[in-house]
């Protein structure tokens, strides 16, 4: 088995690394396999809602939670609409600060709450990011030019850990990416040559403000790397819309892809043929399709990110309590790794080693050294020179 296959498998075991209880009509909505709830220490998760993109369905979703679970402490949205949602369902039942809200992504309606305090904290991506790798990297393999690509074919963005602390510090640069003035990352290569124009694509799986700042990322990577690239939202999410997209630009002269498959294991065969029929140049972004002969995937590593969320839940409900989650598809790869590392960090569990490798490395974890005796020339207060300190982590998950 190659590097890639084990540590795809590893990312399958992680989102199954659960202790299962009696079963909820969660299970029957898309949890993931899951059978609620589970147990976690001092934590109760009842289940994972799902609303098939339908906003009106998630808040429905959340206000059944509310009134069905009188014990509730916290809502984790995992979907940028999802905490907004929470949001208006828990202000409508004035559970406002009883119940804790802790979201993903940057939707301004989860920044403004934990501005107001009304949201405890949200782990974010960088879709500026996506966009502008996507462009770039798909443009330099269109034009056959070498890129420093893991094995693994896993491209990581990291994520950040947004807190009353610093949430006014990430919507100025929001604000900065909406005016067009979002700052590049790194180049994956000092030097390319750009001037053969490359006609490309980049899809996404819904409409949502989340995107727009990817699109703006394809649009500043446009310009650097002479790229003419269509982005496409489908408008309800459906796989259809994006099947009717790909085929259309398998047609069209587009030279290559940039996908977010909505369900990864159903695609496949469309991926497949859209790998074949671009050259080859095709990449997954935002949600991977692992099964798939994609080029590769470019976007947060969802399982360590669910585990910052995991995080966050201890921090605002340090005493414990019953814990909801809510999210679109679990058919989509980001929801069923998002979901695996809240449960698994609220459960405590070690992160495995395939995956913790992908952790900053002040966070990834050391082999124990034995503790020195005292000797003459070392008090027995003093601590060995060799001996591990622990790290909070915080400074690592918002580089």
């Amino acid at each position: 088995m190659n590097r890639f296959s084990r540590i795809t498998l590893m990312l399958l075991v992680a989102t199954c690394l659960v202790s299962c209880r009696a079963k909820t009509e969660n299970t029957a909505a898309g949890s993931g396999g899951y059978e609620f709830p589970i147990e976690a220490g001092k934590y109760r998760i009842l289940g994972i809602r799902t609303d098939n993109t339908d906003h009106a369905r998630a808040k429905q979703n959340a206000e059944s939670a509310i009134a069905n679970n009188p014990n509730l402490k916290a809502m984790v949205g995992l979907w940028a609409y999802n905490p907004p949602m929470i949001l208006s369902a828990v202000e409508g039942a004035n559970k406002v600060g009883e119940i804790q809200i802790i979201g993903f992504d940057e939707d301004e309606v989860t920044l403004k709450g934990i501005e107001d305090g009304k949201v405890y904290g949200t782990v974010v991506q960088q879709p500026f990011v996506f966009g502008y790798k996507a462009v770039e990297l798909l443009s330099a393999m269109v034009r056959g030019q070498k890129l420093d690509i893991p094995d693994s074919n896993l491209v990581f963005v990291p994520y950040k850990t947004i807190r009353k602390d610093n949430v006014g510090e990430f919507q100025a640069e929001l604000k900065r990416i909406n005016a067009g003035s979002g700052t590049p990352p790194p180049h994956n290569q000092p030097e390319y040559d750009t001037s053969e124009k490359v006609k490309i694509a980049f899809l996404t799986n819904t409409v949502d403000p989340f995107w727009n700042y990817a699109h703006e990322g394809v649009h500043v990577a446009e310009k650097e790397f002479n790229a003419e690239c269509e982005v496409y939202d489908p408008p309800n999410g459906t796989q259809e819309e994006q099947k009717r997209f790909v085929e259309r630009k398998m047609g069209d002269g587009c030279q290559g892809l940039a996908m977010s498959p909505s369900s990864p294991e159903s695609q496949t065969d469309l991926i497949n043929k859209a790998v074949e029929a671009f050259h080859g140049n095709l990449l997954c972004h935002d949600s991977d399709a692992p099964h798939s002969k994609r080029k590769m995937y470019i976007g947060t590593h969802n399982y360590l990110a669910g585990r910052a969320v995991g995080k966050l839940v201890k921090e605002a409900v340090p005493e414990g309590g019953d814990v909801m989650i809510f999210v679109g598809l679990m058919e989509q790869l980001n929801a069923q790794e998002r979901s695996a590392g809240v449960i698994d960090e609220l459960m405590d569990k070690p992160i495995p080693p395939e995956i913790a490798q992908y952790l900053p490395k002040d966070q990834q974890p050391t082999e124990e050294k034995p503790t020195e005796e005292p000797t003459p020339e070392k008090g027995a207060d003093e601590k060995p020179m060799n001996e591990e300190q622990p790290a909070d982590g915080k400074a690592a998950e918002e580089k």
